[in-house]
């Protein structure tokens, strides 16, 4: 049985007047010898392929010539699609079922996580040429899986790809952004000529290539993290660490309570009704918040359907720089809570955010570690000196949002499913 030993991606991107190239190559060096490659368009069906003689001299030779002709290394593993990917130990829903769901006859959660996992392949296949491979569990682009350095320089691409978008400078600058971009990303563009117009349309389409990294990147953790064969409790094991279960009784109606009372008219939502509530502990976020940076504050945290899945196996975090930039937040680079809410409803229901509608709304109850707090009426930068800001409805703000700039200091309590 012969056996791999060196993979080679290559991807390469031209486009002149006379020359319209979105390629690859992907080669593999196997013990006795061979080099089986593969190459063609970038999302095409049918790529051509070969076999060759010559081992690591044959293959060391072809790369060189590729490099000279323009092609890079791209920032994928695993094959396209259509194969065979990372090996991992199950799919996406039994991962998630294995590590949340510790009674197997309760129906309701069951039922939360089958539509979470539903939800949260949707948002990344619906409208995009990323795919769902349902026997490995992974999402891939056309070439594969990307990587976590090739999301994290996607990130800061689109950082340089969006105020040129927003001021609709559709020049050779934001070509060549574009262009880096796809080479890292791949995409289905097809045969024919694209340019920035083309893959950057208007600023929600660079709002959804942000989203896409963000599901890509929990989706690559979840797949790629084994879980552990231990003989450790089974809040320890597994990818998803979260102790989730259905909460009843008074705490239940204390939430409900303040979902009710905390609502403003003009928001719309009058009537919409707690429907579920889920008692939830993320022992990655439990484990290093705060809790002594007093005060401690409870706050509405809203996400799309989408996203519920990805904060359960990774909490709620900062984000990136670059991805503050692109969703234009206010008060910077930190996470955000409301203390009435409709105001978080309209992320969940997507009246100010970007994430689409699921079957319900859901709103995550977080405590915020607030510290020393900066009050403001206007939108401002995080403050040197003071651990959150607290921005007051009033002169430019229509609703008070809270905002932490450390991941410690907030910790997610339970899911509120609202309809």
């Amino acid at each position: 049985m012969v056996t791999l030993i060196r993979e080679v991606r290559l991807i390469k991107l031209e486009q002149t007047p006379e020359i319209n190239n979105y390629k690859y190559w992907n080669a593999q060096l196997f013990d006795d010898g061979n080099v089986h490659a593969e190459w063609g368009r970038v999302g095409a069906a049918n790529p051509q392929s070969g076999d060759w003689d010559g081992g690591e001299d044959y293959l060391s030779k072809k790369v060189k010539e590729k490099n000279k002709k323009g092609y890079v290394e791209q920032k994928t593993v695993g094959v396209a699609s259509s194969g065979t990917t990372v090996k991992v130990d199950s799919n996406l829903r039994e991962i998630a079922k294995k590590d949340l769901l510790k009674d197997t006859s309760n129906s309701v959660l069951s039922g939360l996580i089958d539509r979470l996992v539903k939800a949260n392949i949707h948002k990344i296949t619906a409208t995009t040429n990323i795919t769902f491979n349902n026997v490995s569990g992974l999402f891939t682009t056309p070439l594969g899986i990307v990587t976590p350095d090739g999301i994290s320089e996607a990130r800061d691409i689109l950082a340089d790809i969006h105020p040129l978008v927003k001021a609709r400078h559709f020049n050779n600058t934001l070509n060549d952004y574009v262009n880096k971009y796809v080479l890292i990303v791949p995409q289905n563009l097809g045969m024919k000529r694209f340019d920035a117009s083309t893959v950057f349309p208007d600023e929600s389409a660079v709002q959804k290539q942000s989203d896409i990294l963000d599901s890509l990147e929990a989706s690559y953790q979840a797949m790629t993290s084994a879980p552990k064969k231990t003989t450790t409790t089974p809040t320890e094991q597994g990818v998803f660490k979260v102790d989730l279960d259905v909460e009843t009784g008074n705490e239940a109606s204390r939430l409900e309570k303040w979902f009710e009372s905390s609502k403003k008219s003009q928001h719309g939502y009058n009537a919409v009704r707690v429907r579920n509530v889920f008692r939830v502990k993320i022992h990655r976020m439990d484990s290093v918040f705060e809790r002594n940076t007093l005060p401690i504050k409870e706050v509405f945290h809203g996400t799309s359907q989408a996203n519920c899945l990805s904060i359960l196996k990774s909490g709620l975090k900062t984000s990136p720089p670059s991805t503050a930039s692109i969703a234009g937040k206010m008060f910077g680079n930190g996470i955000y809570g409301a203390i009435n809410s409709t105001k978080s409803l309209g992320y969940t229901f997507n009246r100010w955010g970007q994430g689409g509608v699921g079957d319900a709304g859901w709103l995550y109850i977080c405590d915020f570690a607030m510290g020393k707090i900066y009050e403001t009426r206007d939108s401002c930068s995080p403050q040197r000196g003071y651990d959150s800001v607290w921005a007051k409805a009033g002169r430019s703000l229509a609703n008070d949002e809270l905002i932490v700039y450390r991941n410690a200091q907030v910790t997610i309590k339970y899911l509120l499913e609202c309809k």
